[in-house]
């Protein structure tokens, strides 16, 4: 897909939260992440058709839940939720495989850190495992799921 033109909102879900990043020829420039309050498929649903009213995409992306072997099953409903809303709308949904190019998310935010050094900012840094994770991960998921669905270029693989 070609982001020249295009306005984009790529949403994703992590246990706690979920996140949209808006692109406009590819360029992130603007974001967003809301906590548990969200965590059920109908408020999700309804964040994300907020979102769509405010941002007015072309094109939706979302993870395809039926590839979704790290997400639990609230996460899978939420995503389920996402599809279906892209589906009731008059507009493009890309449903994309997360591909994981990264030894952990730490280093792919890094990366997309360095791609886009308006988002360094927001970079999280690395957790211990007793630690919870950082609250703007979702938003870094959602700029993977971006990537994977050919909207922004690729970061390089950080092995």
């Amino acid at each position: 897909m070609t982001a020249s033109g295009k306005r984009v909102l790529a949403v994703a879900v992590r246990t706690k939260r979920i996140a949209c990043v808006v692109f406009e020829d590819g360029i992130p420039v603007t974001w967003d992440a809301v906590g548990k309050k969200h965590k059920t498929p109908e408020r999700a649903a309804e964040k994300l058709r907020s979102w769509i009213d405010e941002h007015k995409p072309d094109v939706l992306v979302s993870e395809n839940p039926d590839t979704a072997t790290r997400k639990g099953k609230r996460q899978i409903a939420v995503l389920k939720a996402f599809q279906a809303v892209g589906e009731e709308l008059p507009l493009i949904h890309f449903i994309v495989e997360r591909k994981r190019r990264f030894d952990n998310v730490y280093v792919e935010a890094a990366a997309f850190g360095e791609q886009f050094p308006d988002l360094a900012g927001l970079v999280p840094r690395p957790i211990k495992p007793w630690e919870s994770e950082g609250h703007n991960v979702v938003c870094f998921e959602a700029l993977a799921l971006a990537r994977d669905a050919g909207v922004i270029a690729d970061t390089k693989s950080g092995s």
